[in-house]
């Protein structure tokens, strides 16, 4: 831990950047663990920093662990440098590591030896959770760190997979008061818009305990103070000005046209900066140079024991190279027996100078170490060199076992690169070769379905079962039917789902009883529920739990279980169906079927949900989230859904920044899941205030079709910023526009949803009436449309036996409390004045089982209800609870409309509008004469009039006056 590379150069400059690390190692001794993000280009000299840290820290009794990232080009080795990390730790101190292990033994799942090809497995066997590897990584640094403090240095996270960003991430934000500072490096030029880092850098600089340190090229002084400490004879101002303004602050850049400079002839110093850092290999020996290429085809990085089996030099010649390389300060020996370029940069030039058939010469002698296992080597390694030296089938097997080792550490993003890449290489695999093609292409699948890239999933299975053969095996054709109707059914797909598993149980009915058969007849039932067949969903369920029975692997029918829990549900046993619900998630986690598992989790939460338990709900809803994320699902079927349930229940219980934490995504969540929370988030600002979302839920309009619940909880914010905008055209079209998706999606225009996108119309309409009196009466009869296609939808959207939710229930109140407010306001068949207070009474009961937001809304409705029936106190008091739920929420349009109404008496009770009104009222003029000075129509003061009359509690225009001279409301 205390072995750090000495640099002779000088570090010049940079006192705050180092104060600013320091102070974050001087931090973590006192209990206030913290992170830095060092960015700078590359060759600015952020390893140059780090080391002049590293060394600062030693001496303040740190122990210091480092950790690189490789670049291994399209996919490579996930939690490489804590690979590093532990595995340098084991070689120096095995008796810290033995202790490490005991207590956290998915540690073992890092270290070298597990990661090996051919190396002994671990105890633990199967697919690890990512929560405990994360969990376990946190808990060994804590550990470490209560012997002495820990500073922990990854270099380079500008290559780092997905994975480790993650792992980089959960440790973030989980340092509290551990004696331990993390700095993470990267080059800040490497991070174009799309690069996959440049989201989470943004999301990790929101934790107060993260700083940000930026490395910006050295000024002219620094520069020259620079470069004259690396001369050892001076040289012309003029060669000295050239080399500042050449090298443009980069302290690398400078070293390397000193360097080159100092060769004697100053004009030789070409132009082009690779062949500017090669002018460095130029003075050495043949040797030195070919040492050099092969350290430059590893990747920068190479073990001594790797390099000396493919360097093709005798031990005394290779040892006489490494040292004129490391003297000439082209390579580094940090001490833990390997070798690396001092810069990327370097090594990059090396290796594109190569001629062809040297890279494939030094790369196929890299995959025959590896292949053979005469060296130590992972197997992300092995496929990257086959594949540039042309062993493409040695570079076959090594994706899929690449693949297969991503897997089992949670890493799906990685594995699906590794199988797509194996999937390409599949025409050149070995004839003998164990592994099938319908297997692989079912392990992509699975990869890309657990990275939420359903439709790149379909896709594949589509086409591979276009291509089988009509006398393909049975079994074959099933094995990519079933993962295919799983996923259809995912994304709605459900004729598709219908008949991939259709097709798959037909193929299946004669075959012996297998735990495969009985996955089978699982998913037939499931989509036998999902298709409203509750009796054929029932008997095929029971079947699959007979055959797993039959084989002794119930485990095999665990989703057969949940169907049923969902059934009993459905036949209105609810109790009964959360604890089946509750056993088939507890059996599923102790037989490691992580989907049934999440699945049963999340139904358990939505179950709840849709019985207005809103707390039970969220509890768990969390627990289904927090388990997703530790398996590695949760962009997966359900764990993905889980967390957009869990953000929705806390948005309805009124827990608006738990909500918008829950539905906030960064640079690792896929496009469509980001787009998907999006539309969560849009409620929240939308109930804010933020019009601005008026027009984002048709920029997202491209995922629609593939996920219909985006569109479903993203109109109402929508449609409330179009009339927050008296944008009500819009808002109309809108909703024409999701409802005409949602009939064609669900095959009848009887869907639930409807029932709200009627009140929201009606909403709308009565918006409008106040504004277009004269239209009032066709505004009332779209009004009747709309209250008879909501109220028809409640009769006709849910099959026999079933009822309405009571969120559904609130919403149907809802839509009727409106339609009576339109014809209120429209003065056309209107309810009486207590017919509608008790119309928006039973709204405001309804929403009370919960729905913070839309309860207050119906209170402010009540309130002028009541106002209009002359009960002023009641009024008042219904007023007083929505704001105070609004200033709670921060929910400014609700604040707005409500004006002064929960606090009567005050300037703040009248809108501007209607204080000008009272203004012009109270110097006599008549509901004509004000519709002339004000621009507007005689109905639309006399809405304003009678607004200003109940929210200052009088009957006469004459009393209004009179309390606004007496109040002051008219100065």
């Amino acid at each position: 831990m205390d072995d750090v590379p000495w640099i002779s150069t000088p570090l010049v400059g940079r006192s705050t950047e180092m104060a600013a690390l320091l102070s974050a190692v001087d931090e973590a001794r006192t209990r206030r663990a913290g992170a830095i993000l060092l960015s700078g280009d590359a060759g600015v000299g952020k390893t140059r920093l780090l080391d002049e840290v590293a060394t600062g820290a030693q001496e303040r009794g740190f122990g210091v662990l480092v950790g690189h990232c490789t670049d291994f080009g399209d996919a490579g080795l996930p939690y490489l440098p804590f690979t590093e990390i532990f595995g340098r730790l084991a070689g120096e101190r095995p008796e810290l590591v033995d202790s490490v292990l005991t207590n956290f033994p998915a540690i073992g799942r890092l270290l070298p030896t597990h990661r090996l090809i051919g190396a002994q497995p671990v105890p633990q066997e199967g697919q690890l959770d990512r929560a405990a590897l994360f969990d376990a990584v946190l808990g060994a640094f804590t550990a470490l760190s209560t012997s002495e403090p820990l500073l922990v240095i990854v270099e380079d996270a500008h290559w780092a997979d997905d994975s480790t960003r993650d792992l980089i991430g959960f440790l973030l934000t989980r340092l509290t008061s551990q004696r331990l500072a993390l700095l993470v490096s990267y080059r800040s030029d490497d991070l174009h818009r799309r690069h996959p880092l440049r989201r989470p850098i943004a999301e990790w600089s929101r934790n107060p305990r993260v700083r940000r340190v930026s490395l910006n090229p050295l000024d002219a002084d620094e520069s020259r103070t620079l470069l004259t400490s690396l001369l050892t004879e001076p040289l012309p101002e003029t060669e000295v000005r050239r080399i500042l303004d050449r090298a443009g602050g980069n302290a690398f850049f400078t070293e390397e046209l000193v360097a080159a400079a100092s060769m004697g002839d100053a004009d030789a110093v070409p132009p082009d900066l690779a062949d500017l850092l090669l002018v460095r290999l130029d003075p050495l020996s043949d040797d030195a140079r070919q040492v050099a290429r092969v350290i430059a085809v590893a990747g920068r990085r190479v073990p001594h024991t790797l390099l000396t089996a493919v360097a093709g030099l005798p031990d005394r010649e290779l040892d006489a190279a490494l040292r004129e390389l490391i003297d000439a300060h082209i390579l580094e020996h940090p001490g833990n027996a390997s070798y690396y370029f001092r810069h990327a940069l370097l090594s990059e030039a090396v290796y594109d100078d190569l001629l062809p058939g040297e890279r494939v010469r030094q790369h196929a002698a890299y995959a025959k170490a590896l292949k053979d296992q005469t060296v130590a080597g992972t197997a992300a390694e092995l496929a990257g060199h086959a594949t540039r030296s042309h062993d493409l089938a040695t570079a076959f097997l090594a994706r899929v076992r690449a693949g297969q080792e991503a897997i089992t550490v949670a890493a799906p993003q990685d594995a699906l690169k590794h199988f797509e890449l194996a999937l390409e290489l599949f025409p050149n695999a070995a004839e003998d070769s164990p592994i099938g093609k319908t297997w692989l292409v079912v392990q992509t699948a699975t990869a890309a379905t657990l990275s939420s890239q359903h439709l790149r999933a379909v896709k594949l299975l589509r086409k591979t079962l276009a291509d089988l053969p009509p006398d393909a095996p049975k079994v074959e054709r099933s094995e990519l039917l079933l993962p295919l109707a799983d996923i259809a059914l995912i994304i709605d797909n459900d004729n598709e789902a219908h008949e991939a598993i259709s097709q798959a149980f037909r193929l299946m009915s004669d075959e012996p009883a297998s735990v495969f058969k009985a996955q089978v007849i699982a998913l037939y039932a499931r989509v036998s529920d999902a298709l409203g067949r509750p009796m054929e969903a029932e008997r095929w369920a029971h079947e699959a739990l007979q055959i797993a029975r039959e084989i002794g692997q119930e485990a095999a029918a665990g989703d057969a279980g949940i169907t049923l829990a969902q059934l009993r549900k459905r036949a209105g046993d609810p109790v009964e169906a959360a604890r089946q619900l509750e056993e088939a998630a507890v059996r599923a986690q102790l037989s490691g079927d992580a989907a049934a598992e999440v699945r049963s989790r999340y139904l358990l939460g939505s179950n709840h949900y849709d019985l207005g338990q809103l707390t039970e709900a969220k509890r768990s809803l969390q627990h289904a989230d927090r388990r997703a994320n530790e398996l590695g699902r949760q962009w997966a079927a359900y764990g993905f859904d889980a967390r957009r349930m869990l953000a929705l229940t806390q948005f309805v219980l009124g827990e608006w920044d738990d909500a918008a934490l829950t539905a906030r995504t960064d640079a690792r969540t896929p496009a469509a899941i980001e787009a998907a929370l999006r539309s969560v988030g849009m409620a929240v600002r939308s109930g804010r205030g933020d019009t601005s979302v008026a027009e984002e839920l048709r920029r997202l309009r491209k995922w629609w079709n593939l996920d219909v619940m985006l569109p479903i909880v993203g109109l109402q914010p929508a449609v409330d910023a179009y009339r927050a905008l008296d944008q009500v055209a819009e808002a109309e079209k809108l909703i024409a526009d999701v409802s005409a998706l949602l009939t064609d999606v669900f095959q009848t225009e009887w869907f639930m949803a409807r029932i709200r996108f009627s009140a929201l119309g009606l909403q709308l309409l009565c918006h409008r009436v106040v504004s277009e009196p004269t239209n009032a009466a066709e505004l009332v009869a779209r009004g009747a449309e709309l209250v008879s296609e909501g109220q028809s939808t409640a009769e006709k959207g849910l099959p026999p036996g079933r009822v309405l939710g009571v969120e559904g229930v609130a919403w149907l109140a809802r839509l009727e409390a409106e339609w009576e407010r339109l014809r209120w306001l429209a003065a056309i068949d209107a309810p009486t004045a207590e017919e509608h207070v008790a119309t928006w009474q039973r709204t405001v009961d309804a929403f009370g089982y919960g729905y913070v937001f839309e309860q207050a809304w119906s209170r402010l409705r009540l309130s002028a209800a009541l106002r209009a029936a002359g009960r002023v106190a009641d009024a008042n008091e219904q007023a007083q609870l929505a704001a105070e739920v609004a200033r709670e929420l921060g929910a400014k349009p609700l604040l707005d409309e409500l004006g002064g109404a929960a606090d009567p008496g005050g300037a703040a009770a009248l809108t501007a509008r209607e204080t000008e009104v009272l203004r012009l009222l109270a110097e006599g003029r008549t509901n004509r004469q004000l519709a002339r000075e004000l621009y507007i129509s005689e109905k639309t003061v006399s809405v304003h009039v009678s607004n200003i009359l109940a929210k200052l509690g009088v009957r006469s225009r004459t009393e209004a006056a009179a309390v606004a001279r007496r109040d002051g409301l008219l100065d």
